[in-house]
Order: structure tokens, then sequence, then C-alpha cells
């Protein structure tokens, strides 16, 4: 029998595939061009320099690489093999297979979307690759609401507020993309609908299976 809560998640999953799905549709047909390039120029004085001031460019750069590869992963494995150590064995193995997954559908999303990264502004930080949907935005939002999700039991009432800590330094990471010129704003919204999709797929699997 589906229980409730895997019926949920399972629609959230769903609904977020769907806002993706949607937003790429809008992007490919052109319906975002002028909405991308106000924004990604609203951030930028005429001479192409940050409105806030470089000041702020260490800070921008710091919250990015929260959602990068390598800080990401230096975070993620010693807290998974704590949680194995300590006995959660089917927690520490669903954040494995939730982000292993998780690492492949973005690098398939990027490699089949094929959108290139903007130009209209200087780079404030190196990137290469495909530009949709971004991919720190995708891991920053399921690396650490899944970890949180793994310490479920250890923080008790507190989850939600750590899912929505998570949540919000996901959109703090995507804004610090956009900011530093890297990304699209539509690319950093497609990788947080992608990424809340797969976090939600990933919750009912383990619902559904594991805790069956």
């Amino acid at each position: 029998m589906v229980q409730p809560a895997v019926i949920a998640a399972a629609l959230m999953s769903a609904t977020c595939f769907g806002g993706f799905g949607l937003l790429h549709a809008l992007v490919e047909h052109g319906h975002t061009k002028a909405f991308d390039r106000r924004w990604l120029k609203a951030q930028r004085t005429a001479g192409g320099n940050p409105r806030i001031g470089k000041g702020w460019v260490p800070v921008m750069l710091t919250l990015t690489q929260l959602g990068g590869p390598l800080l990401r992963y230096l975070i993620a494995l010693p807290i998974t093999a704590w949680l194995y150590e300590r006995g959660q064995h089917a927690a520490a193995w669903w954040i494995c297979a939730a982000l292993g997954t998780g690492w492949i559908a973005d690098t398939v999303a990027k490699k089949v979307f094929k959108r290139h990264r903007p130009t209209l502004v200087p780079h404030l930080a190196r990137a290469g690759g495909p530009s949709f949907p971004s991919g720190h935005t995708f891991n920053g939002l399921l690396v650490y609401s899944a970890l949180s999700l793994g310490f479920a039991p250890l923080l008790g009432p507190w989850l939600l507020a750590a899912l929505a800590g998570c949540a919000l330094l996901s959109l703090a990471i995507a804004f610090s993309r956009v900011w530093l010129g890297v990304h699209w704003p539509t690319d950093v919204g497609a990788g947080w609908l992608l990424g809340a999709a797969w976090l939600f797929g990933s919750l009912a699997a383990k619902w559904q299976f594991v805790a069956a």
C-alpha cells in the first residue's frame, strides 16, 4: 500500500519537474530573453563592474563555492560516513543514492540542453561547460537538504528549520551565480526546480522502498 507521504512527495516531484520543463520551453522559444538580460545587467554598472561594489566579490565567491563540487562533497562525504558509523545505514545509503543519481541527472541535463553561458557581462568567477541548468544551484539544494534529512532523527522538531535554512542557502548560491555573471537567472531557476524535483523523488523512493 502506498502511504500518503509517498504520494505527496511524488506529486511535489512531478510538479517541480513540470515547472522545470515549462521553464525550459520558455527559454527555448526565447520568451525569457529580455528577463534574463535585464536581471544580469541590473547587477552591473555601465563599465561592467558590480553595482554594489567589488568588496562583495569574495562574499559571492564563498557562497558559490558552497555549491561547487569540491566543497559540497568535502562536507557531504564525512557526514555520510559518520551517519553510517553511527548505525544509520539506510540514511547513509539513501544520501549516496540521491547525490549520485542527482549528479548524473544534472550532467545529462547540461549535455542535452547545451545552453551557452552569458557573455553579456564580464565573468567574476571561473565557469565552464553548458549553462542550463545551474549545477551549483541544483546541488546546493539537493546536497544540503539530503544531509539534513539524513539527520532527521537527531534534529527532531528542528528539521523544518534546517530544511528552510537549506532552501535559503541554495537561493543565496543561485543569486551568487547570476551576480558573478556566469549564469542566466533562468539557469538557476531551472537548477532549483530540478534539484527540488530530485529531492522529492528520492524521498518518495526512500519512503516507499527503504522504509517499507
